[in-house]
């Protein structure tokens, strides 16, 4: 009879630690399936300021942006310092983004959209737009369509640029990112940049990107754009250069 009560307790013994390793480790398999937010920061460099297809600054710029992203919403700032002292702005700060969105995937589409708050040092007004991409991935290229409609200062006006952008993976730490894309504008926006109250296709641009992996979750991105001008109103509000302009810049990235 006593072999037989401690037959029963090892046995309850270990049906306890048998359910409670099992309880351990469906929480452990439960916080495993949470996921991690993700973080990237980035520096980088320009040797001049493009916006909505025109050049809003012809001197060097330098930044940093920092991203959080969870379950598909993301936020963070970006900033943009002046390098020229021009209106002794040398090394300031003359424009901080604010951004907050969602994004997904659904098969080979995807879509992310954003509110954008910027805060422009200087003369100029603070304003907000709402930012909205759209990707579709094929074997071969992945079209896109992208624009920015203020809501604050100019509400109504928006920008956007439609193309086609492709990765080119070279080596294991090597990838070639190309784009080629048509900036447009509607009534609103237009007739805030150059004065030309209609829709209109206002910019071409072409440009490549070189990935760099240094180390696992560093890379570094040279890159350069090429931006034309297609109408006479526009190359006449910043004819400096007929309409066109090459700006090359790097970018040091952070990802975790």
């Amino acid at each position: 009879a006593k072999m037989k009560s401690q037959f029963i307790a090892a046995a309850f013994a270990a049906a306890t630690l048998s359910a409670s390793a099992s309880s351990t480790n469906d929480i452990l398999e439960a916080r495993s399936d949470i996921e991690q937010p993700t973080i990237e920061a980035s520096l980088n460099y320009r040797t001049a300021k493009i916006e909505y297809g025109m050049v809003e600054n012809d001197e060097s710029v330098f930044g940093y942006e920092i991203e959080i992203g969870w379950y598909g919403f993301f936020g963070g700032i970006e900033s943009c310092h002046d390098m020229t002292g021009i209106n002794n702005r040398r090394g300031r700060v003359n424009e901080l983004e604010s951004f907050l969105g969602y994004g997904f995937t659904l098969g080979d589409f995807s879509a992310k959209a954003a509110y954008v708050y910027k805060s422009v040092y200087g003369d100029e007004p603070d304003t907000q737009e709402v930012e909205v991409e759209l990707e579709y991935e094929t074997p071969l290229v992945t079209p896109f369509l992208a624009f920015d409609c203020d809501t604050h200062e100019k509400p109504g006006a928006l920008y956007g640029e439609i193309g086609l952008t492709r990765e080119w993976e070279l080596c294991d730490r090597l990838t070639l990112v190309t784009l080629a894309g048509v900036g447009f504008g509607n009534p609103y926006h237009n007739d805030w940049c150059f004065d030309r109250d209609h829709w209109a296709f206002r910019d071409m641009h072409l440009g490549a990107e070189l990935e760099v992996e240094l180390c696992s979750h560093v890379k570094l991105i040279p890159g350069i754009d090429f931006y034309d001008a297609f109408t006479k109103d526009q190359r006449k509000a910043y004819d400096k250069f007929n309409g066109f302009i090459a700006v090359a810049g790097c970018r040091l990235a952070v990802e975790f």
